[in-house]
């Protein structure tokens, strides 16, 4: 290694397969860790290889239990339990501990959260926090937003391109919603700066005439979705990268305003990253598949009581069926009414699998921070 030159040597690390294996690599010794610690080798890795998951947060299943003081901290699963410590990703460095704090949305390194003892008030504080450094940021709603609803607020990429990464404590930004006496605003938070004024965007969803049919769908390919009752079958997602909002059109062969009442319809990210929104009915499951940039179609669908015939002791017959948990790849169902006998479904494969009885209704994913820290001398 020490006849190699440095280009050969760079584009040697460059096909390091992982995040954690780099940071490894790095600590061998000083020419390797000057090699790795260069900017323009950060983005070229960055650009060949995925972000780093370390693992995925999830809430309580029941957020009340603040009120009567025996709240529950958000729980970390690894992706690798033999590669990544649980332990450096627990939340007890929030003001006031874990079980102060619920999580609200996911974007890279980063979670925001918020204090779910202030649950009896209209807005919320939040905290934008990276795990695994320890960091965090109280941020307050903008001024003067004591009149206006407030939907948000949802963490977006930096201005910044940081060696390949857009996202960190110093480099993120928030957007929130508001109905402000019948006129929708948005305002933005940027980690350098504070909240911008409320301004009105065009292609922002409206949630002043259908409140109770306004709908948080879900999260996929670092989009959120956001469905409206009355703009007649209409899905908007706001671009995690952009802050920009888009529109597309749900399928009419579907209810979408009475499964979006009973909360049996729900969007997540599926195996080959792209959107997926799963509609649970009774005893039958379908998922739509997002065909173009405007429209959805049906395409998949499975009667649950035969997914699930062959899980050793389940009842042969589930008829009715919740949405317990969605993930990346996976939904985890169960019964409404009596024992849960709760299942997951593969969105790839559809098949069923045993599953936890109590987990909370989203996976937050979580990344490694990138650039990676290389805390050792480069001289």
């Amino acid at each position: 290694m020490d006849a190699m030159s440095d280009d050969a040597l760079r584009l040697v690390l460059e096909r390091v397969d992982s995040h954690v294996s780099l940071i490894r690599a790095a600590a061998v010794c000083r020419r390797w860790r000057r090699a790795v610690a260069d900017a323009a080798f950060l983005r070229r890795y960055r650009s060949l290889h995925a972000p780093a998951v370390a693992g995925y947060y999830l809430n309580h299943p029941s957020l009340w239990d603040a009120y009567e003081g025996t709240g529950h901290a958000p729980v970390f699963f690894p992706t690798s339990p033999s590669r990544v410590d649980a332990g450096h990703f627990s939340l007890d460095f929030l003001p006031g501990g874990a079980a102060s704090w619920c999580i609200w949305d996911s974007r890279g390194s980063l979670l925001v959260l918020f204090d779910d003892r202030q649950l009896e008030r209209s807005f919320l504080d939040h905290v934008v926090c990276e795990p695994l450094t320890q960091r965090y940021r109280m941020v307050s709603l903008p001024p003067d937003s004591d009149s206006c609803n407030c939907l948000g607020p949802f963490l977006l990429d930096g201005e910044a391109n940081e060696m390949g990464g857009r996202i960190s404590m110093s480099n993120f930004r928030l957007l929130c919603l508001f109905d402000c006496n019948g006129v929708t605003l948005t305002s933005v938070f940027t980690a350098g700066s504070s909240w911008s004024e409320k301004s009105t965007d065009p292609m922002a969803p409206s949630f002043t005439s259908s409140i109770w049919l306004s709908y948080i769908l879900g999260r996929a390919s670092g989009s959120w979705y956001f469905y409206i009752g009355d703009e007649s079958g209409k899905l908007f997602d706001l671009n995690g990268t952009t802050g920009a909002f888009s529109s597309s059109v749900l399928p009419a062969i579907e209810d979408w305003d009475f499964h979006i009442q009973k909360h049996n319809c729900v969007l997540t990210e599926g195996c080959d990253g792209k959107p997926r929104i799963i509609v649970v009915s009774d005893d039958t499951m379908k998922v739509f598949a997002r065909l173009d940039s405007t429209e959805w179609a049906l395409e998949k669908k499975i009667q649950l009581s035969e997914a699930t015939c062959s899980l050793q002791g389940y009842p042969s017959s589930l008829l009715r069926h919740g949405i317990s948990t969605v993930g990346v790849g996976f939904i985890i169902l169960s019964r409404v009414s009596g024992e849960p006998w709760p299942f997951s479904v593969n969105l790839e494969t559809m098949e069923a699998a045993p599953a936890e009885k109590k987990m909370g209704r989203r996976a937050y994913q979580c990344e490694l921070p990138w650039p990676p820290a290389l805390h050792a001398c480069l001289d």
